[in-house]
């Protein structure tokens, strides 16, 4: 039952910082005022375009009661759209995923992740799976056909990716750069061809050196362009995440992901198998038990837009989280899920959902 029934006065981002408007939670009507005490600051609902699970759910193998179960608890956590994420997979657990996916409005397609990344930059990625776009065959194409496909993660310097690039630009298939070891050059001509995003920037890609700026900073650099961000403060420092907001002040836009898995929401100390590979849950992360490398995150991007909050401020965090996210989803109408937050802290007061 919401705390606020009635119209109340909250702040919001606007042009030239936080508005003082008065929000009626029921019909979500805001209209702007000059006073009046604020109970925080509204923000759309949380909009997700990485995620592969939480709360002990899997989102490769989940089925529909496991799904109903997880989006209660994401809508809880203040999201309103979320991309379920796959990972590097033969085909046909690609396909059984997507058969999997609920008809919900919370769901707004799907996020291929791999498998057509870089064998030197596979995180977590299940390397046995790793192919070249050169090299797909058939089975792949009814995948990379399909309705629901809104980003697709690849290395734009592995043969057949620029080709593909091109093919999924086409399709309006946001093309995103990530498990990659691209040469600034190899970013560039991927950027040309129609690759305007980076997934997890900092993470899994060939990074910035003075004499080869590397994909890492072709994402800071390229224009336009947005660069996911999973700001734990495990995955990028606080200092490194700077360094990208400021970047992409002028030119593009900083998306914050949560690269949640199933093991956001489970204590530490859990041990599970993910993806085929044996993790454990640490203090606010997740990592492989073979060599500690992180396997996703294990959090939820309410931690992370309270993170983005504390450090750079709730507009910054709001940017990240909320405009950004629903800008590269091609979100155009008005929000139907709003949240009020603590102004100094992004902490969740109250969620609203309304019509």
């Amino acid at each position: 039952m919401n705390e606020f029934k009635k119209p109340f006065v909250a702040y919001t981002p606007g042009e030239e910082g936080l508005d003082l408007v008065r929000f009626d939670p029921e019909s979500g009507e805001m209209r702007d005022v000059k006073n009046g005490e604020s109970e925080g600051v509204l923000v759309p609902g949380f909009v997700d375009i990485h995620i592969h699970g939480a709360y002990g759910i899997d989102m490769m193998t989940a089925d529909k009661e496991e799904y109903d179960d997880l989006l209660e608890q994401l809508s809880q956590d203040g999201y309103e759209r979320l991309l379920p994420t796959t990972v590097t997979a033969s085909a046909e657990d690609v396909k059984r995923f997507i058969r999997n996916l609920p008809s919900h409005p919370m769901i707004g397609g799907f996020h291929l992740e791999g498998p057509f990344i870089s064998p030197q930059f596979p995180g977590a990625q299940p390397q046995e799976f790793i192919i070249d776009p050169e090299s797909a065959g058939p089975e792949w194409d009814e995948i990379l056909n399909h309705p629901k496909l809104k980003i697709v993660t690849l290395a734009p310097e592995v043969p057949g990716a620029l080709s593909l690039i091109k093919f999924l630009t086409k399709r309006k298939v946001v093309v995103s750069m990530g498990h990659t070891n691209a040469t600034y050059e190899e970013a560039k001509l991927a950027h040309d061809a129609g690759m305007l995003h980076s997934t997890h920037t900092f993470n899994a890609m060939r990074g910035l050196h003075h004499r080869e700026a590397g994909a890492l900073g072709a994402a800071m650099t390229l224009t336009p362009f947005r660069a996911e961000l999973i700001y734990d403060r495990i995955h990028v420092s606080p200092e490194a995440a700077l360094l990208l907001i400021q970047a992409r002040l002028v030119d593009g836009q900083v998306v914050g992901v949560s690269d949640s898995t199933m093991a956001s929401g489970l204590e530490p100390g859990t041990k599970l198998t993910m993806w085929g590979l044996d993790c454990v849950v640490g203090e606010g992360d997740v990592r492989l038990q073979s060599n500690s490398s992180l396997a996703g995150s294990a959090v939820t991007l309410s931690s992370v837009f309270e993170n983005l909050t504390e450090d750079f401020g709730v507009e910054v965090a709001a940017d990240c989280c909320c405009y950004a996210p629903r800008e590269a989803l091609g979100m155009k109408s008005h929000p139907k899920v709003w949240n009020l937050v603590e102004e100094e802290t992004g902490a969740l007061i109250q969620t609203f959902k309304v019509d």
